[in-house]
């Protein structure tokens, strides 16, 4: 046995710690026979789509063996973090302990370990010791907490164990977040604050909008969330109806590993781009690969308010609308005034084209309905194509039967009957061909309905020439643009047709980069879903597509039903990063913008070096990364203004040490040195940070631009360095700190 920690009851706690993995033990290797799979092992279960009712039964009940499985697998190596004593009024003691996974015995169904998720779990993270209650099932639930006690466990050991005041909670926390970065985003259940809890444990039905500042952990809070709702709705709700929307493919893969962490499977992750792109198709022009932040950071202050007034506009549910309403009057127009005819014969009136078009099969996307008129065209075609061929038969008869009258038989009766019948069969084939030609020319009938045209369609009519410049030449070489998105899903749905998704929630994170249109769309692709929308205004570098404000939503899109939530403590940084930070910010301040609180963690003061030049900046970010990895840290991000930046930098910095460019389309994320561009920055955290260029000339006084650098500077958890050649910034206060040689 190993060393027990330095506590009167650590030998108690010891023995229970070896009853609970005995019991998990026992319950692993129950499920392991009924189900003939390994704890370790992970199986997809697939339903067939004609599985009979009996046969989705059986199926649910494997995977949600299979899911327990799993879950017992995991706690086994941590089977609970915290113990809880609490006397409810009029009771007798109980004792809980919580875990990130719940374990219960069967076939009894004794609770051995709380799932952190349970309503009783809320004293750890809301309550302190003395009168507290929570909110059950059955109603409140009002005692007295007695202990609360933090406990760090592995397998079979118990390494730590400290019983919690205000004192102790603040140094476990400080203890967790002073630890070096991993390559991925990592779980927080042991250190969830009671502000984070509240937002996790929101009810579901009502979209939640969370205003977080830098650090505050809004992405890590919407991940506990969404398994806070599997497990608050175990009974209705199944992990691939949830939806998760990131900024990027890269961010995906950097929160990937914190829902299988919490024991959660199967929830749909993905970006806007990849959710346009996976319900249209092939429907889909080319997407730019070029972010927009990165082109707006190539552009000079008066083009930026030029393109921002376009995003503006694309954005906005008044870019929706009349999308819509051309929609709806470019229908009637493809009908023809005159009908469909085929010879002399009028096939369709337009009254009748409009009845059948415009009001029968109105339920039905443009090109479902164009398809199904064919249909209904096959039909009168053939009733045309025999009335011509009675019409052609008939005269033939009444020219054969002259011919018989006038002439006696002979060779010239016979030879002139001969061709008149022979002209018979002539036309009447040349009537099936021309109603065969017809209808396989029946797409010449409509216009071009491609997304790509119709949209150029729309934009040359309705849009005026600065939205039309700033997209046609792409459109005309077959390419979209990302703010192109809502609206070619909103003529997809309205020319193609896209299948409702079957999501019950939705989160999406950066929501502050969200338009209006965006959301509005959202909403009506998985009609009746709940959402939660993280983000902060302050990192708003998307504003003039996303928002301003979040009343923007409100009233528009919500109807006035959202609630709004503050996350003020920044858990991220030192103290002394967010402060330089937060000064830099409040010189442009942005509505509704709170000043971060960090968590009284101090660290390192930011520091700023002036380099003489080019080659004098790649040695100092060399120095500084090299200094840092050995002194133990694992993520060092050179963090440059532009892609062309990034990868100039990149080229000299890997001469002298190892480093690993981070671009637009990259969909794994790594530690150890890298160097990326600002567009990439956002939502990831590194342990030390470069700005590898914060001169006057790259960061001028700028709105926009400070909004840039404020996401910048709030990446690092522990180390900052800022370098210049020429001035510094005016963004960052001067006497924030002293330069360094």
């Amino acid at each position: 046995m190993t060393r027990l920690p330095d506590h009167p009851q650590s030998r108690e706690e010891y023995l229970h710690l070896q009853q609970t993995c005995d019991v998990i033990a026992r319950e692993v290797g129950k499920l392991e026979e009924e189900t003939g799979v390994g704890a370790e092992e992970r199986r997809v279960v697939s339903v067939p789509q004609d599985a009979t009712m009996d046969e989705l039964v059986a199926l649910n009940i494997f995977r949600m063996k299979l899911d327990t499985l799993h879950q017992l697998g995991l706690a086994a190596h941590q089977a609970y973090f915290a113990r809880l004593d609490f006397i409810p009024a009029g009771g007798k003691p109980e004792t809980h302990y919580l875990g990130r996974w719940g374990v219960m015995t069967t076939p009894e169904f004794d609770t051995v370990v709380v799932d952190w998720r349970s309503p009783v779990a809320n004293l750890y993270y809301s309550g302190q010791i003395g009168p507290m209650s929570y909110t059950a099932p059955d109603g409140t639930v009002t005692g007295e907490l007695t202990l609360k006690r933090m406990l760090t466990v592995h397998d079979r050991e118990l390494r730590g164990l400290f019983d919690s005041g205000v004192v102790s909670q603040d140094a476990y926390l400080q203890s967790v977040l002073g630890q070096v970065s991993s390559d991925k985003l990592r779980e927080i259940v042991t250190t969830i604050q009671a502000e984070q809890n509240l937002v996790i444990r929101h009810p579901a039905r009502q979209p939640l909008i969370v205003q977080g500042v830098a650090g505050s952990g809004k992405t890590t809070i919407a991940l506990h969330r969404i398994a806070w709702l599997l497990y608050a709705h175990r009974e209705t709700l199944r992990p691939e109806q949830l939806m998760i929307l990131a900024p990027n493919p890269l961010f995906l893969d950097y929160i990937s590993q914190v829902l299988p962490d919490l024991g959660v499977e199967r929830v749909v992750q993905t970006t806007f781009q990849g959710l346009c792109q996976s319900l249209l198709g092939k429907q889909l022009p080319k997407v730019r690969a070029v972010t927009r932040l990165e082109d707006k950071l190539q552009a000079a202050p008066g083009e930026r308010e030029a393109v921002g007034a376009v995003l503006r506009r694309k954005g906005s549910l008044a870019f929706q609308a009349s999308i819509e309403d051309f929609v709806n009057q470019w229908q009637e127009e493809m009908l023809p005034q005159t009908g469909w005819t085929f010879g002399n014969m009028i096939l369709f009136t337009q009254a009748e084209l409009k009845n059948i078009f415009l009001r029968q099969l109105a339920p039905f996307p443009l090109k479902a309905r164009m398809d199904e008129m064919k249909k209904y065209l096959r039909r009168r075609l053939k009733n045309a194509v025999e009335e011509m061929k009675r019409k052609l038969e008939a005269l033939a008869q009444e020219r054969l039967d002259l011919l018989l009258t006038r002439l006696p038989d002979g060779p010239e009766r016979r030879a002139r009957a001969t061709r008149l019948l022979s002209s018979r069969d002539q036309r009447l084939r040349e009537v099936d061909e021309r109603a065969a030609a017809y209808l396989k020319d029946y797409a010449k009938l409509w216009p071009d309905v491609s997304l790509a045209t119709v949209y150029g369609l729309y934009l040359r009519r309705c849009e005026g020439v600065e939205v039309q410049q700033a997209t046609l030449p792409y459109l005309e070489k077959g390419q979209a643009q990302l703010e192109d998105l809502p609206a070619l899903m909103t003529l997809g749905r309205l020319v193609y047709g896209v299948k409702q998704l079957p999501i019950r929630h939705v989160v999406v994170d950066e929501c502050q980069d969200f338009s209006p249109y965006q959301v509005q769309l959202l909403r009506e692709l998985t009609a009746g879903a709940s959402f939660t929308l993280v983000g902060d205004l302050m990192q708003g570098v998307h504003e003039e597509e996303g928002i301003h404000s979040f009343s923007e939503w409100m009233e528009p899109v919500f109807h006035g039903e959202a609630a709004l939530k503050q996350l003020v403590t920044s858990y991220r940084n030192t103290v002394e990063i967010m402060t330089l930070a937060s000064q830099m910010a409040a010189r442009h301040p942005v509505e509704g913008q709170l000043t971060a609180r960090p968590v009284l963690r101090h660290g390192e003061a930011p520091q700023a070096y002036p380099c003489q030049d080019e080659k004098d900046r790649i040695r100092r970010i060399a120095v500084l990364a090299k200094r840092w990895q050995e002194e133990g840290y694992h993520t060092v991000a050179v963090i440059e203004k532009t892609r062309a930046r990034a990868e100039a930098t990149w080229r000299a910095l890997k001469k002298l040490l190892p480093a690993r460019l981070l671009a637009e389309g990259d969909t794994s994320y790594a530690g150890g040195l890298l160097v990326l561009p600002a567009a990439l920055a956002k939502g990831l955290e590194f342990d030390c940070v470069v700005v590898a260029e914060c001169g006057a000339e790259v960061f001028p006084d700028d709105p926009f631009l400070c909004r840039v650098l404020y996401v910048l500077l709030t990446r690092p958890l522990h180390r900052l360095a800022l370098l210049h050649t020429g001035p510094l910034t005016p963004l960052v206060p001067p006497q924030t700190f002293a330069e360094n040689a």
